[in-house]
């Protein structure tokens, strides 16, 4: 067997040298060395810094599991992790650029507040190719970002036996049968809903969200297309409609009181200790309901006016490369290897309940509770998640942060006018110094 290997062996290096001989003959260059695994051409060795984030679902098992697969296939590519103090890895990947320690690959960035300083890569044709979906995230017909799967962003979940001791019998479907439920689990003694704040403040918007996507994307799905050209406002009736309909569950006192001082994860956990009866939240939940026993949940759409099925619906991935990196190709390579990779994708689709695209070929047996909340994303009319776009539907760099502060600013009393007027301001100051 070793005669056989030592021969095959001097035979390649023979065909090569001919090779590389008849190639600088006609001054050309030789053909590309290919990678023994994959078949696919062999970058250069590398070495490459990327940013993750680690969450009670995405845990630094996962993120080490994958990187080594992909090492391990590419040998000659070295990967440092480099990991995001918090849930925010758009603001420390700011932070990093600042100092000149921007990664080569990072995370689930917000691609938007990077475009302004083009501090990103466009991916090449031929990583697009490997990657279903990947065109729907272009920004002008260039691709930043690549995607890994879809989320609902949220629905609303729900503790059965608080339903049950309330004395409700079915899941809400208009929103006067959603502000009875409410009625019901108060008069009970419960606490209605449940929202986060500190550290995370997206997670005292995700009912916002909700309601906007629901009240205001359903009848102007192109509204950020319209406030880009100046032919929407935050100020107009319908969005003001939709945050005074958010701001009166507020009024009514059905979130839990100590929402502001309490972070995403601390949210999680206060709903699986039951601790409130409604949870918005994003479809990623589901992994954690089936990771416990101690409750039974359930889960149903934003509830509308008309009883209408409406989904708030994102497809994002984590994947995007710095425009400054050395090494691009590589970059290119991890970041697409990184979405497209069997594996990868069958764990974040059972440890985060990611929603697998078309052309996804992913061998999972769902549990009734992800089941559902796939039945219901096929079920109704899909619109872009408020807050959570992407791609040409995504918000001008830095309002998706405003959105979050002023709705922390309602809550704490401030005027629905006159932080509307505020966001308004704000959209056109930023908009002006993009275009300087």
């Amino acid at each position: 067997m070793k005669k056989v290997m030592v021969f095959g062996l001097t035979l390649m290096l023979l065909i090569a040298i001919v090779g590389c001989g008849n190639a600088a003959q006609k001054n050309e260059a030789p053909p590309a060395a290919t990678d023994a695994v994959s078949g696919a051409p062999e970058a250069a060795p590398a070495e490459l810094n990327v940013l993750v984030f680690e969450t009670p679902n995405l845990t630094a098992q996962y993120w080490d599991a994958a990187i080594k697969r992909f090492t391990d296939k590419h040998p000659n590519i070295k990967i440092n992790k480099i990991v995001s103090p918090d849930l925010d890895r758009t603001k420390y990947a700011k932070q990093l650029l600042a100092t000149g320690q921007f990664p080569d690959v990072l995370m689930s960035v917000n691609v938007t507040d990077f475009l302004a300083s083009n501090s990103l890569l466009a991916f090449d044709e031929q990583y697009l190719d490997k990657v279903p979906g990947s065109r729907s995230l272009a920004v002008d017909g260039k691709v930043y970002q690549l995607p890994w799967g879809g989320q609902t962003i949220p629905y609303i979940y729900y503790n059965k036996k608080m339903f049950e001791e309330a004395g409700i019998t079915a899941e809400p479907k208009t929103w006067a049968e959603f502000l009875d439920v409410v009625a019901k689990l108060k008069a009970a003694g419960k606490t209605p809903l449940l929202h986060g704040g500190a550290k995370d403040p997206w997670t005292t918007t995700l009912m916002l969200d909700a309601i906007i996507s629901t009240d205001v994307y359903s009848k102007e799905p192109d509204w950020i297309s319209k406030r880009k050209k100046g032919e929407a406002k935050f100020s107009d009736p319908l969005f003001k409609d939709a945050v005074l309909k958010w701001k009166g569950l507020h009024d009514s006192k059905s979130f839990n009181s100590d929402g502001l001082s309490i972070g995403y994860s601390q949210l999680q956990d206060a709903f699986l200790k039951g601790k409130g009866a409604m949870y918005p939240m994003g479809s990623w939940f589901v992994a954690a309901a089936d990771a416990q026993k101690d409750i039974e949940v359930g889960v149903f759409p934003v509830p509308t006016d008309d009883g209408s099925i409406i989904i708030p619906y994102v497809v994002g991935g984590p994947a995007s490369v710095s425009a400054s990196t050395k090494y691009p190709e590589a970059a290119q390579l991890f970041a697409s290897e990184f979405v497209t990779d069997q594996e990868t994708i069958l764990e974040v689709v059972k440890s985060d309940a990611l929603i697998p695209l078309e052309g996804q070929n992913i061998e999972f047996t769902f549990s009734p509770l992800f089941q559902k909340v796939l039945d219901i994303t096929n079920q109704g009319t899909k619109v872009n998640g408020f807050s959570w776009e992407s791609g040409d539907a995504a918000m001008i760099a830095g309002m998706t942060d405003e959105i979050n502060r002023s709705a922390q600013n309602i809550i704490m009393g401030k005027s629905v006018d006159e932080e509307l007027a505020a966001l308004d301001k704000k959209w056109d100051d930023i908009s002006k110094r993009l275009v300087q």
